[in-house]
């Protein structure tokens, strides 16, 4: 049922991302705000991920999952009437909306982990994500069917993503009310009543929550960068969408294809080793993007496709490292305060793209995103003995 959810949830999420940039361009003739969109749907999910834990710790994952999906459904809904009227300012709206549902998808990774031992909670996570493989493939595929039946029916042509992820929503919601049973919640271990209570800002200051928080942060903002200026980088080359989807199916192709696998060597060789790969990984990515002209289709494949790649790393390892020691009562809180962090930063990070783009260059944004890897390099080495030590 989680893989189903976010299956749905992603492939709706994939097909609007790719087409919100360009759905900008063309209401403002402009790629300067064209980042707005996502930047906005990140600031939701940013948002909207604190309520949404708090009722999954409150009434369940199935609830907040369900609620999620309606309030993301909502938002896909408004943002396909805006595209079709040509309003920017409800196109941004409806974004903001839609990932505040979204925020729901997100954690349900944690879900996961919460019905499996330590020691295999990386691989558990990695199935989840792994979901986004079949969001990685249709959603750019189904780009051209969804304007081509948006145009059939009269409407814009951009409008069809948007509608096509409204009813993926529902249809998610749906899903998890009816078979999300029992709730994942209920197999966490109750709290030691003779242990003294943890509290969230005490987990905050521990060598893993600060390691793993670090390299999500930065995955996430170095893929949110490159990847939300891509299409428009593609289409000022003159290459039409057809090119925007395989480019962007290569990079989504390497954010889900092999998550088990990564999951798999998170348990075997540990958290930390994998995060640094994904790192590594990242710097690799955003230097071919730096050389990639928007016509490039060989390169622009391959760098995306490492970008996707090195996130799934950071973000199946450093997701388990954050949750292995979390205590039952600080457990969804410190995950939804974490996430609402990195969707924070990814969210200054995607609206701070279209910006870049105008006034330096595509190959400008790529090299700065490599740069941003010193941060985890450094929190590393601040904690590399503390991270050892518990490894051991």
């Amino acid at each position: 049922v989680l893989f189903a959810n976010s299956a749905l949830s992603r492939t709706g999420l994939i097909a609007t991302l790719t087409v919100a940039a360009l759905a900008a361009e063309d209401m403002l003739g402009s790629a300067t705000l064209g980042g707005l969109p996502a930047a906005t749907a990140t600031v939701g999910i940013a948002i909207g991920t604190p309520p949404i834990a708090w009722l999954m710790a409150r009434s369940g994952r199935r609830i907040g999952l369900a609620v999620g999906m309606g309030v993301s459904g909502a938002g896909a809904g408004t943002a396909a009437l805006a595209v079709n009227a040509g309003s920017f300012p409800v196109l941004v709206v409806g974004m903001f909306v839609f990932g505040a549902g979204i925020a729901a998808e997100r954690l349900s990774r944690y879900a996961a982990a919460d019905i499996t031992p330590v020691s295999r909670q990386a691989f558990a996570i990695s199935v989840v994500v792994w979901a986004g493989t079949i969001g990685s493939v249709v959603g750019p595929a189904v780009l051209g069917p969804a304007k081509r039946a948006a145009e059939g029916l009269g409407l814009e042509g951009l409008t069809g993503p948007f509608v096509l992820a409204a009813g993926l929503a529902v249809i998610a919601g749906v899903v998890t009310v009816r078979w999300l049973r029992p709730d994942p919640l209920s197999f966490v271990a109750p709290r030691d009543a003779t242990a003294p209570r943890a509290t969230v800002a005490a987990q905050l200051a521990g060598p893993k929550v600060r390691t793993a928080i670090a390299a999500l942060i930065v995955g996430q903002v170095v893929m949110v960068m490159i990847m939300t200026m891509t299409p428009v980088h593609i289409r000022r080359a003159g290459e039409d969408l057809g090119i925007v989807g395989l480019v962007i199916a290569a990079h989504t192709l390497g954010m889900f294809a092999f998550s088990p696998l990564t999951g798999f060597l998170s348990d075997r060789f540990g958290r930390v080793a994998v995060i640094v790969a994904g790192q590594v990984m990242l710097v690799a990515s955003a230097v071919l993007a730096s050389f990639a002209g928007g016509d490039d289709r060989l390169l622009l494949v391959a760098s995306l496709y490492l970008l996707g790649l090195g996130w799934n790393f950071g973000f199946v390892a450093a997701s388990a490292l954050l949750t292995e020691d979390a205590p039952p009562e600080t457990r969804v809180s410190l995950q939804g305060l974490a996430d609402a962090i990195v969707w924070t930063s990814a969210a200054i990070a995607s609206l701070s793209s279209g910006a870049l783009l105008e006034a330096g260059s595509y190959s400008l944004l790529a090299l700065i995103g490599a740069s941003m890897v010193v941060i985890p390099a450094a929190v590393l080495l601040r904690y590399r003995t503390a991270l050892v030590a518990a490894a051991a």
